[in-house]
């Protein structure tokens, strides 16, 4: 059945982006809640994608494409996990840089519908491209991958989940982090697989980082960028012994 796009709009180019490393997370959710009240068209490095309610808006943070250009190098013939997927930007490029195999995983069902929606829309089949609805790996069948991505929430403030797209933004008490330090060993080769894991200032660095410090990986601070300004962006780099 062919996709449908009769509601999907064009993206706005907005006179003024939205600088929303310097809210914190409760108003970037609200004037998310008002951008976002119908699927909207995006473009991101070139590929346009369908960005759709209570799904984090890949195109709105300065995060996605730093994290797209560092992770370039490693993408063509790898396997490629992009965890907590959104809706499925790391994926879809990963896809159109040669990847030779993607699996994407997210909490959030109207995410895992939308990367579905996505990958319709650029004609990827499924022996090239799986996506699972669950939490980390809980839904993702066993198998080993070269490259995995995820770009963590920032916030660790111990709230309840009240709405899907909040886990795109909270992680409370780092839940999230710690589940995907215990399973992520399952799904890497040892010394070789690539596990990036995207971060900022604007969280609590030193807890994920002691966190990295008590899991069975050699980990290293891989990249960081926007130094100069209010809050960084960063991405760690880690490795199974």
């Amino acid at each position: 059945m062919a996709l449908n796009l009769s509601s999907v709009r064009e993206s706005p180019k907005p006179s003024k982006k939205t600088a929303y490393y310097k809210l914190p997370p409760g108003a970037i959710l609200q004037d998310i809640y008002q951008i976002s009240d119908q699927p909207r068209m995006v473009e991101i490095k070139g590929l346009k994608m369908i960005c759709c309610p209570h799904v984090y808006p890949s195109d709105k943070f300065r995060t996605t494409n730093f994290l797209l250009v560092s992770i370039h190098p490693f993408l063509k013939d790898s396997r490629v996990c992009d965890m907590g997927c959104g809706p499925g930007i790391v994926g879809l490029y990963a896809a159109s840089q040669g990847a030779k195999k993607v699996v994407q995983a997210d909490i959030n069902h109207f995410a895992v519908k939308n990367a579905e929606q996505n990958k319709e829309y650029h004609g990827i089949p499924d022996e090239k491209m799986s996506i699972y609805l669950g939490n980390c790996f809980d839904s993702v069948p066993s198998q080993r991958f070269d490259t995995i991505i995820f770009n963590l929430p920032f916030h660790s403030d111990p709230i309840e989940i009240n709405d899907p797209l909040q886990h795109a933004f909270f992680d409370p008490c780092f839940q999230t982090a710690k589940k995907f330090l215990n399973q992520v060993s399952e799904f890497s080769i040892k010394r070789n697989t690539r596990i990036f894991l995207a971060f900022s200032n604007k969280g609590d660095i030193q807890a994920l980082e002691n966190l990295f410090e008590d899991s069975i990986f050699n980990w290293k601070l891989w990249k960081i960028t926007n130094q100069d300004q209010q809050f960084d962006n960063r991405i760690y780099l880690l490795r199974k012994p």
